[in-house]
């Protein structure tokens, strides 16, 4: 097996669980995982199509990273071994044009002045030994730590190579990157989709694909979507290669979800010869929309086992700013009525659908942070809170709420995301 390192993103325990989900869900088998601040380490036996296919996957991975070498020693000693002729053999993608090649560094403490003036000098002394018999250019970053934008744009994967230097507890490792995330199919799906819905809520694409990675289990293949506002998760669904079913109570809401996914299925179906990827499987989403309210609902479609839910519902009206605690409270109590009535609504009429993939605000107060407090009422509804990791663990967890929950959120924000898996007793 190879070992890889995963970069993961702006919320690392998120990416980290959304990995190894998938790993398991697609029987991908792979090593003890091992995490270092935002990477984690673990082997796994995999072909390159099968790893580029598992990066577009993963809505919390920014690189993988294909790890190449192992020493003991100080940065200093990097150039023992990256030889020009260990470049050229194991780590550029090719030769025969020009190569371009960058660095970065990821390690639990911040290069100093020496190492950063080290490193640059010995890129630089890199591609002047070379650039006798090579086209070569160096990518320069003044704190070797190269974006995904700029990997992608230099095209470093394909026409050299991004080396990375992994610093551990007691050794360094250094690997090259073999895939980074997409970031203008995430832009394009965020911001092109013809029939946004800003009322229920702007859901981030990559959100989107790590909640419905989150909620799936092995064998199941159909995402319901039961508040599906303009159809964010149910694209990202489409993409995924699951087959998708929504519903909303809006109208307008019902009319943008079909909207944006036409768009989506056309758009990436035209492209998808070009980009050399797959075209969505479902070119018709006749029957899969529908006007329905999730707390009173039925359909026979969507109640099957090999159904999951992931959803994100209506998280309140927008806060401009910190709301009063008591106003707080007012919308806390009108969504509790909501979500309960979903979850009954569940019990009673979607008995097969055994796991449920939730997102539950919570909102910033001026005395605090309120949550719905309706765990234990779901639980005699019947629906047992799936544990993300042991409880002592979760305790030292920054992205884990006091109850299990893992917590999204930007600074600006005055509700916060907190995301739960439910499977049914």
């Amino acid at each position: 097996m190879t070992k890889y390192a995963f970069l993961l993103g702006s919320h690392p325990l998120m990416s980290f669980l959304e990995i190894l989900n998938i790993l398991d869900v697609e029987k991908i088998s792979y090593s003890k995982p091992y995490r270092l601040g935002e990477i984690l380490l673990l082997e796994m036996k995999i072909s390159d199509a099968k790893l580029k296919k598992l990066q577009n996957t993963l809505g919390g991975t920014i690189k993988i990273i294909e790890i190449v070498d192992e020493f003991r020693g100080t940065i200093f000693q990097i150039n023992k071994i990256l030889t020009a002729e260990r470049l050229l053999k194991k780590y550029f993608a090719q030769t025969k044009s020009k190569i371009n090649f960058g660095f970065s560094v990821y390690s639990p403490k911040s290069l100093v002045y020496a190492e950063i003036n080290w490193l640059r000098n010995f890129a630089y002394q890199t591609k002047r030994r070379l650039k006798d018999k090579y086209s070569v250019r160096y990518v320069d970053e003044k704190n070797f730590d190269l974006s995904s934008v700029m990997v992608a744009n230099n095209k470093l994967v394909e026409t050299g190579a991004e080396i990375v230097i992994i610093k551990q507890e007691q050794n360094f490792l250094v690997g090259r990157t073999a895939t980074v995330q997409d970031f203008r199919s995430y832009v394009q799906r965020d911001m092109g989709k013809p029939s946004p819905n800003p009322k229920s809520g702007m859901l981030p694409p990559k959100l989107a694909q790590m909640i419905v990675n989150l909620s799936r289990s092995s064998g199941q293949k159909t995402v319901f979507d039961p508040f599906c506002g303009s159809g964010i998760i149910l694209q990202e669904a489409l993409l995924l290669n699951l087959d998708i079913l929504g519903s909303d109570i809006d109208e307008a809401a019902v009319k943008s979800t079909l909207a944006n996914l036409e768009w989506l299925i056309k758009t990436y179906n035209a492209a998808a010869k070009k980009l050399g990827g797959e075209k969505i499987k479902k070119t018709s989403i006749s029957g899969r929309i529908r006007e329905a309210d999730a707390t009173r609902s039925r359909w026979a479609k969507a109640n099957t086992t090999d159904t999951f839910i992931a959803t994100e519902p209506y998280l309140g009206p927008p806060q401009r700013r910190v709301p009063l605690m008591h106003n707080a409270k007012k919308i806390a109590h009108e969504l509790e009525e909501l979500y309960l009535g979903f979850f009954n609504n569940l019990h009673n009429n979607f008995s097969k659908i055994k796991r449920i993939g939730i997102v539950f605000p919570v909102i910033k107060t001026n005395e605090g942070l309120l949550y719905l407090n309706i765990l234990d009422k779901i639980g005699d509804i019947g629906y047992i809170r799936h544990d993300f990791l042991p409880s002592e663990q979760a305790k030292k967890e920054a992205y884990v709420s006091h109850r299990g929950g893992l917590l999204y959120s930007r600074p600006d924000q005055f509700v916060l995301r907190e995301i739960f898996v439910f499977e049914r007793r």
